[in-house]
């Protein structure tokens, strides 16, 4: 198997061939709770293999879950006999995503190891396993601890507008866990006035925020937006929400339609709500 770009000789568990059934659908979840000052996450595991079930059993292996938070560099691994493992770190710890890399990990030497549904490449081949070998490996799971549920649905939880100060012509930031527009200076007084206009709201969706959402969508690079909040938001709507299962955020040709979708059709709200003013001045 090729596990993290290592060929290992033996056969592990996981999204490939080397021991079927392979990992069931669900054989990851991750669950979170959290008060003031700590936050504890649940990882629940499942493996159908009877082998491999035996040897945890047995005290030749366990389950391990090493937590990564890129953001705060915290590198952690956490050990269960069972395959429920309890989590708790402190929220100073982390911030932004949280990944989650879930094996179940030998701590026993294993003389002449084999898996009674390993490959038939594998032969009659057996092989010595020692503390630290990986048996299974889950895919990884991942939590934004920072998301908040409202983001990109409220454009003030996802956008913040700024005054450009000599700045001739509007302009969009998206280095930032928050999409920074920057209007002209005279504009932006402009817009401090608006805002503060209840009737506001459709017409800023439907112009800057559509705008700045699109222009960014179709520039959109994992590498270099990824790990911000907006991105973050996007990613977990499209994978949570059945209109929006289509569509791919790295995706260019969709931007327009994806922006559209995420803003719930700002156009067509903004045209409602233009006619709902006109009958109420009847």
């Amino acid at each position: 198997m090729k596990l993290n770009n290592v060929s290992l000789p033996y056969p592990v568990l996981g999204n490939s061939d080397d021991i079927t059934p392979v990992l069931p659908a669900d054989s990851i979840a991750v669950s979170l709770s959290f008060d003031n000052d700590t936050y504890t996450f649940t990882i629940s595991l499942h493996q159908d293999n009877p082998d491999i079930a035996k040897l945890i059993v047995d005290g030749y292996a366990a389950y391990t879950c090493e937590v990564t938070c890129p953001r705060t560099y915290l590198r952690r691994c956490f050990r269960s006999e069972t395959p429920e493992i309890t989590i708790n770190l402190q929220r100073r710890e982390l911030f932004g995503r949280v990944e989650f890399r879930s094996y179940v990990t030998v701590f026993k030497t294993i003389e002449d190891y084999s898996n009674s549904c390993q490959n038939e490449d594998y032969g009659d081949a057996t092989f010595r396993m020692e503390p630290g070998d990986i048996l299974a490996a889950f895919p990884v799971a991942s939590y934004v601890t920072e998301l908040k549920y409202d983001l990109l649905y409220s454009a003030g939880s996802f956008m913040v507008v700024l005054d450009g100060e000599d700045t001739k012509h509007t302009w969009f930031d998206a280095n930032d866990d928050k999409i920074k527009v920057y209007l002209p200076h005279d504009m932006f007084e402009q817009f401090r006035t608006m805002s503060e206009n209840r009737n506001f709201n459709e017409l800023f969706h439907a112009s800057i925020v559509f705008n700045a959402l699109f222009k960014i969508l179709s520039e959109y690079n994992e590498k270099t937006h990824g790990e911000y909040l907006w991105a973050e938001a996007v990613k977990y709507r499209i994978n949570s929400e059945q209109e929006l299962a289509d569509f791919n955020i790295e995706d260019h040709s969709q931007a327009y339609e994806l922006a559209q979708a995420l803003l719930a059709d700002p156009y067509k709200r903004l045209f409602n709500h233009l006619l709902e003013r006109q009958e109420n001045d009847l």
